[in-house]
């Protein structure tokens, strides 16, 4: 994938989902990162995770003082990345200001979550519906 903008050249966003996966180690010590994370962070009405994502949310200062979680396969790390950060190993997806999910297959729950709080819960239902989705409840 090749991105159409740089860090400084992207348009303003209203929701950031930042993505896992194993991509994220390589960025754990990457500050123009972090900086363009919080940047954006700062800006964007919602802030969301998935899996892995987390870490990098966590690594730019979004997450402290916050409940969070992640991949099962990290919860220590993000745990050890700020003492601060309450993580919750048994959760889906929590929403404490900033939206964290577990694993990709939890990304949906959270995503169904998010639209439910931007467009209502008859909307989101609807949507993983047509899309066959069974709604879990978190």
């Amino acid at each position: 994938m090749l991105p159409d903008f740089s860090f400084e050249s992207a348009p303003h966003i209203d929701l950031l989902v930042v993505p896992g996966g194993f991509g994220t180690r390589e960025l754990l010590d990457d500050i123009p990162t972090h900086d363009w994370i919080r940047r954006v962070a700062g800006e964007a009405k919602t802030v969301a995770s998935v899996c892995t994502g987390a870490l990098l949310l966590a690594r730019a200062g979004l997450l402290a003082n916050r409940r969070a979680t992640t991949h099962w396969a990290s919860l220590d790390r993000l745990a050890s990345l700020d003492s601060t950060i309450i993580v919750k190993r048994d959760r889906r997806y929590v929403s404490d200001g900033i939206v964290t999910s577990a694993g990709v297959a939890a990304g949906l729950d959270m995503a169904f979550a998010i639209v439910e709080s931007l467009c209502g819960k008859v909307v989101a239902d609807e949507t993983a519906r047509y899309l066959e989705y069974s709604r879990a409840s978190d």
